[in-house]
């Protein structure tokens, strides 16, 4: 566990940052929704655009991370299936799925496995975001256009055009377009100019804390209403879904995890390339989602609090699960 703290408690500690700005009014509620938009907007696309523009697909080992996001992938789309096809579906199932890779998951990796292992993260990483990210927004477009077909009084639109619909939504959406455009800019060879280079890292880097900060804001606005042993309620009054929070939480720190150690186990990965999928799916609920429960206005509270335990049972689950990897490769 004490090989985990240094990667971890950063995170709480920018949650609890959060935390205390929700406590202390710095940020109402209404602000909190222009951050969100301006973090999704602008600093997300400059991190993805910035990360994928320098990935050279040909130089990558790419088997590990296939069957990670294949199987990632299929566990988005069972668990939509089993929640529904709803917003609220979908972020219950993105919730239990997106790692935070990036913020946890690259520290702890450098941290306990050193190079060897960065070179299997940094090409899961690299990718990680374009995949599932585009997936959940395919998802979310494809619930919406079925609520609105279901709203609508006049003659519903076609499966195809629905369809059209949401994965031209997508497309244009601000997570897969940049991560898109910076996969296909890194394989011309170009370079981006320092003058467009470096104000884009700096606006990538703003990224991860700010999402943190906001999620502890979050977590203070569901949780100064009353806490989890009593009925807590968000600004608008609305009792969360405790139930949901259960569940985002044993999906993301567990089920998936095993998971991905089962099936790479039976496929026999070599040691280190499945210790570095297992701990990836191990990390928390990512922050991704919590800016996908703010653009599509479901599920905030209940990502915001599922993120927060996550990070803590973080602290148990690994341990325990590198411990059962070490038990079946021997």
């Amino acid at each position: 566990m004490l090989d985990i703290l240094p990667a971890l408690l950063p995170v709480i500690a920018l949650i609890a940052c959060g935390y205390a700005a929700g406590h202390w009014h710095w940020v109402s509620e209404a602000g909190l929704k222009d951050i969100s938009k301006l973090a999704f907007n602008l600093l997300a696309p400059a991190l993805l655009f910035r990360t994928l523009g320098k990935v050279d697909l040909s130089a990558l080992d790419l088997s590990p991370v296939i069957m990670y996001h294949a199987l990632t992938a299929a566990w988005l789309l069972v668990w939509v299936a089993v929640y529904g096809l709803t917003p609220r579906g979908c972020i219950r199932a993105l919730g239990g799925t997106y790692s935070n890779a990036v913020m946890i998951g690259i520290p702890l990796v450098s941290l306990a496995y050193g190079p060897q292992g960065l070179v299997y993260i940094l090409t899961l990483v690299s990718v990680h975001a374009l995949i599932i990210l585009t997936l959940a927004t395919v998802l979310f477009e494809l619930a919406l256009a079925r609520e609105a077909r279901q709203a609508a009084e006049g003659p519903a639109p076609s499966l195809g055009e629905t369809l059209g619909r949401a994965v031209k939504s997508a497309v244009m959406h601000p997570v897969s377009m940049p991560a898109f455009l910076g996969l296909l800019f890194a394989q011309t060879g170009w370079h981006l100019p320092e003058l467009i280079d470096k104000p884009m890292d700096w606006l990538g880097r703003a990224f991860a804390p700010l999402a943190l900060i906001m999620v502890g804001i979050q977590l203070q606005h569901v949780l100064g209403k009353g806490l989890p042993w009593r009925v807590a309620t968000t600004g608008n009054g609305s009792t969360v879904r405790w139930d949901e929070v259960a569940h985002m939480v044993m999906l993301k720190n567990l089920l998936h995890p095993l998971l991905i150690l089962v099936c790479g186990w039976l496929l026999a990965l070599p040691p280190l390339a499945l210790t570095v999928m297992v701990v990836t799916a191990c990390m928390p609920v990512g922050a991704n989602s919590y800016l996908f429960a703010t653009r599509y206005q479901v599920g905030q509270a209940e990502v915001s609090v599922s993120l927060s335990i996550s990070v803590v049972m973080a602290l148990f689950t690994v341990p325990a699960l590198m411990g059962l990897q070490h038990w079946l490769v021997g």
